[in-house]
């Protein structure tokens, strides 16, 4: 799996639900922090995009990683940072 698909993936994920949510998607890249820079994404959403993520991906993502948060959870992602986490959760064989 490449991060640089997996990046595209998320970024339309992202876009979709900003979209849905009545919020502008646009200018959304790998430089964009969700948890910082996207209005109303929260707690409530990113298992959302994780799952929407996922089905594109046609792949399982463990229901206990954010690829949005730091394992300790002090430091949040990227797009392209959460797109090689994803990565590494399909290479180890986590999902």
């Amino acid at each position: 799996m490449n991060p640089k698909d997996v990046e595209v993936k998320l970024v339309e994920v992202l876009q979709e639900i900003q979209s849905v949510s009545g919020y502008d998607g646009s200018g959304i890249m790998g430089t964009t922090c969700p948890l910082d820079h996207l209005e109303g994404f929260d707690s409530m959403l990113w298992p959302v995009a994780i799952s929407m993520l996922a089905t594109a991906l046609e792949i399982k993502i463990p229901n206990d990683k954010n690829i949005f948060l730091s394992e300790d959870g002090k430091r949040r992602f990227t797009i392209s940072e959460s797109a090689a986490m994803v990565c590494a959760i399909v290479n180890k064989g986590e999902t």
